[in-house]
């Protein structure tokens, strides 16, 4: 069995982001425990070569644990993928691969990476027919991100990519049913941050086109591949500037031209999604269609405080064909406090909300009265409370919420009428920001 190794190095200046952030959560084991089943032979494999390990956790992904099994090659049985560290050297992390046959474990190839941390692992089919494992982890600066990937088969490879971006995203660009590389890189020097596609032909990945991100993008900081709109799919990208404000821009492949594009890029579309809020883009509404969020102040007449007016967020997907956005879901962004509250559609246009206490957020009609636009009736008021305080014995609000920290509660200042609340309005409506339901208005 032949092992290939390829090196490729890429010149990327050495520019600080956030995206790379990185430590072994793993726990400090020199001696690890006696495993048990399919774990205790991979161990076993490990220790034949000798000397005392500990194993090595990736930090974020879909599989975080130091041993992965998967399904490979598609036969009957599992692969494993392991990755740990010898105690002589920690700055080299090594990665075991295993192949099940007649229910053992057999030594399939080991690599190494010169990292003392990873990133994430994951799986992805770049044109072979079968699975690849893609390794990321830090480059030699805090802006650089490294990946290498692992090919199985006759041949069973290595390909590193050293300081090739700052971030990645992996998904099928051009329709060919197999998945790519897309790599994003910051600026140097005079080059702007630019997002380059890799695809795969034979297992190898081959740069096939590029385009520019804007060059006030400092750091990425929330990456996903799915549709765009029901037509197109691609990355969005969420990343922020050097003041720490968000935008968002979107990453698909363009049929005609034959190359990857960022259409909000081209026509500043991008100035639309600007916000203060960390807020990132998500699918709302579990259609499969990624939502970006356009914030905005929500209506407050000239002589008010607009330091105490609340956002809306219009969650929006971008339509590639019009060039325009379709808003799905409306929400008051109480950012502040640390959570949203989803709009029904009857009131999206005719409310506006206050911060109307340190911890507490109001809700009110805007209507026209003597032809002026004014806030009246107050409808809703929301507060947050400390949990480690909260006493449910005296405080009388019903609660809407709850997590780690804080508890919030409500009250409905106004019950009669069209636009009157109901608890399970408010309860159903109202999510946590730092909650994963974020991604559902109805939970």
């Amino acid at each position: 069995m032949k092992i290939r190794r390829v090196i490729i190095a890429a010149a990327i200046c050495l520019i600080m982001t956030g995206c790379n952030s990185l430590s072994l959560n793993g726990p400090d084991i020199l001696s690890p425990p006696k495993a048990e089943g399919n774990q205790a032979e991979i161990q076993e494999l490990i220790q034949k070569s000798g000397g005392k390990y500990e194993m090595v956790y990736p930090e974020n992904g879909e599989f975080k644990s130091s041993v992965v099994f998967r399904n490979l090659d598609e036969d009957e049985d599992e692969e494993a993928v392991a990755m740990f560290a010898r105690d002589r050297d920690k700055d080299i992390i090594n990665i075991l691969i295993a192949d099940k046959k007649n229910d053992d474990y057999t030594l399939l190839m080991e690599g190494s990476i010169h990292a003392s941390k990873i990133d994430c692992v994951e799986f992805a089919d770049f044109g072979t027919g079968a699975e690849q494992i893609l390794i990321s982890y830090p480059g030699s600066s805090a802006a650089l991100q490294s990946l290498t990937m692992f090919t199985l088969g006759d041949e069973c490879t290595q390909d590193d990519m050293i300081n090739i971006c700052a971030a990645h995203v992996v998904g099928d660009y051009n329709g060919d049913q197999t998945e790519d590389l897309l790599t994003l890189a910051l600026a140097d020097g005079e080059n702007l941050p630019t997002a380059r596609l890799y695809i795969g032909k034979e297992g190898q990945l081959e740069e096939q086109s590029s385009c520019e991100i804007s060059s006030q993008v400092k750091a990425y900081v929330s990456l996903s591949f799915g549709k765009i709109c029901d037509e197109v799919s691609g990355a969005v990208v969420d990343a922020t500037d050097a003041d720490g404000n968000y935008s968002t821009q979107i990453i698909c492949y363009d049929y005609n031209a034959r190359s990857v594009i960022n259409p909000l890029y081209v026509n500043e579309g991008y100035e639309k999604t600007k916000r203060a809020a960390a807020v990132c883009s998500a699918d709302i509404d579990r259609d499969g269609v990624i939502e970006i969020p356009l914030c905005e102040p929500m209506e407050y007449s000239a002589n008010e405080d607009d330091a105490t007016v609340c956002d809306r967020i219009d969650w929006s997907s971008y339509q590639y064909t019009q060039a325009s956005f379709d808003v799905k879901q409306s929400a008051i962004l109480c950012d502040k406090l640390g959570f949203l509250l989803n709009l029904p559609p009857e009131h999206a246009d005719i409310v506006t909300a206050r911060y109307t206490g340190e911890n507490t957020m109001s809700v009110y009609l805007w209507e026209y009265k003597r032809n002026s636009p004014e806030r009246s009736t107050k409808l809703l008021t929301v507060k947050r409370y400390d949990k480690e305080s909260y006493d449910a014995n005296t405080v009388l609000e019903a609660v809407a919420a709850e997590n780690n920290t804080h508890v919030y509660t409500y009250v409905i200042d106004t019950e009669e009428g069209y636009y009157g609340y109901t608890d399970d309005e408010v309860k159903n409506n109202l999510v946590l920001i730092e909650d994963p339901t974020i991604d559902d208005p109805q939970k």
